[in-house]
């Protein structure tokens, strides 16, 4: 389970890795390193899932 966090929300344990815009939508931050930029690409993918299957999955 803890793996599994870590893969989709590692992005978030930084608060300087990423931020929000005028329309509060999240963005990653240039200090964002790799791991956080795939991370985040993760959380974007299972969202997107989400929103296609009406099914939470984190």
């Amino acid at each position: 389970m803890l793996a599994n966090v870590e893969k989709y929300l590692f992005w978030k344990t930084n608060r300087e890795w990423y931020d929000y815009d005028d329309n509060e939508e999240i963005y990653l931050t240039d200090k964002a390193p790799e791991k956080a930029k795939q991370s985040y690409q993760n959380y974007l993918e299972i969202v997107e899932k989400q929103k296609q299957t009406e099914r939470r999955f984190i």
